[in-house]
């Protein structure tokens, strides 16, 4: 088994040339399922402290025109991506299944992605849920509120992880990160004229939400809460002079591994998604999991899931999995845009393996609004128990995982019922608006 090796081609109207792995030699490439994030969106609501961003007109956690473009690019990547590995993307006769959550953000997305892959948005159909009223979760992308009605969520296992995931006591979280806490500290002291109430100054907590699962709040939640929403601001406003942001996002990371990557939320937020991924790669390798529904794939050499960060903490939860992007973007994050992808395999000895990849755009590339060179990426994700370089799995070990989590009764098995038609989006507004005002 030898290392990825690089493939410096640029497809035609695509993108730069930029690292791309290609299998080894004596494995053949058969499917991938692609599970990433929405692209840039304004934030959800004004951090009540300090002013810096406007994000008018655009609403609150909605796309923008600025996301929109780069999610074309990620698009390009996996373009360039699939024909790498012996599966070029057909536009006209569509050879990749993408499957939206109902927001705005995630179905925008889709769209870019598309016009990122064939040109325009509608070269081939956006799947989503024929319900896109706001009443009811997409449970394939948030099964908690299925879960929770079905009580199938065990609320003292959900705290039982968070505190185990947690020093003792909690509140040593922030002695034990005081230097990013600072870090975060000082530039938010930047944006609000040093008028800003610490955010270490509330006392730390251990919270029971509504939705069933408990999660830590206090200081943690807080410097959580803000981290994204500067990086966000970052990445649409493109500052001259950005603050380094490196601290703030590692308590981001922090409180997804407390609260999303513990040893029992993303069971819940995640199962049903992972198991529905696993029944379509042991359909590829010829197999049957009759318990979980899929569409009829058959024709298709990829599926793409346009979804949120929730779904990348809770799969990377769920498979103690880990990545190193570089770039300017910190370990385990999951920046706008970024994916994790799963590859299935078929070895010289007829053997199924799945590596996976996280895929992810770079500080430069969000800075700039055209496309650069290398402004997109992707690193091996590590993860207990893989073998080689490549770090692969066999397929009977995620099958066996899916199906545990089946046998603790928090995978919804049924397909969301779906259209394909199109879909009426709330509109980026002012597509020449890129920047934010001051």
């Amino acid at each position: 088994m030898r290392f990825w090796t690089v493939v410096a081609a640029v497809l035609a109207g695509l993108m730069p040339a930029s690292a791309m792995p290609a299998q080894p030699h004596s494995d053949r490439f058969v499917f991938a399922v692609v599970v990433t994030r929405h692209g840039v969106r304004s934030i959800s609501k004004a951090p009540p402290e300090y002013s810096w961003a406007d994000w008018q007109p655009v609403a609150p956690s909605y796309l923008t025109a600025r996301g929109y473009r780069l999610m074309t690019y990620m698009g390009q990547f996996y373009r360039v991506y699939f024909d790498a590995n012996g599966i070029p993307v057909t536009c006209a006769t569509p050879n990749v299944y993408l499957y939206a959550d109902k927001d705005q953000r995630t179905l925008e997305s889709g769209q870019a992605l598309i016009e990122g892959m064939c040109g325009k948005a509608n070269a081939m159909p956006m799947h989503h849920a024929a319900d896109l009223s706001k009443a009811t979760d997409d449970p394939l992308f948030d099964p908690t509120g299925w879960a929770l009605s079905q009580h199938r969520i065990d609320a003292a296992a959900s705290r039982a992880a968070v505190l185990a995931a947690l020093p003792k006591p909690p509140s040593a979280l922030v002695t034990e990160h005081a230097a990013d806490f600072a870090g975060l500290q000082k530039v938010l002291d930047a944006r609000c004229g040093g008028t800003c109430a610490p955010v270490t100054g509330s006392a730390s907590s251990v919270d029971d939400d509504k939705d069933g699962l408990t999660e830590a709040g206090g200081p943690l939640k807080t410097a959580s809460s803000y981290a994204e929403d500067l990086f966000l601001e970052y990445a649409q406003c493109n500052p001259d002079a950005p603050a380094d942001l490196s601290d703030a996002m590692r308590l981001h990371v922090l409180a997804y591994d407390v609260n999303a990557r513990n040893r029992y939320n993303p069971l819940v937020r995640g199962g049903t998604l992972f198991a529905h991924i696993v029944a379509m790669l042991e359909v590829k390798a010829g197999r049957a999991h009759p318990d979980v529904d899929i569409p009829d794939i058959r024709h298709d050499d990829a599926v793409i899931f346009s979804g949120h960060d929730t779904q990348l903490g809770a799969l990377g939860g769920i498979l103690n999995a880990h990545w190193q992007p570089g770039g300017g973007i910190v370990e385990d994050d999951m920046p706008p845009g970024s994916a994790l992808i799963f590859a299935l395999y078929r070895t010289s000895s007829n053997q199924y393996r799945v590596r996976m990849r996280f895929a992810y755009e770079t500080i430069e590339q969000f800075h700039h609004y055209k496309l650069v060179n290398n402004g997109a990426a992707s690193v091996p994700v590590r993860m207990p128990g893989c073998d080689g370089e490549d770090c692969s799995v066999p397929l009977e070990r995620f099958s066996a995982l899916a199906r545990t989590i089946e046998n603790d009764r928090l995978v919804r098995k049924e397909w969301t019922q779906e259209s394909a038609g199109p879909v009426e989006l709330d509109p980026l507004y002012n597509p020449k608006w890129t920047q934010c005002a001051s």
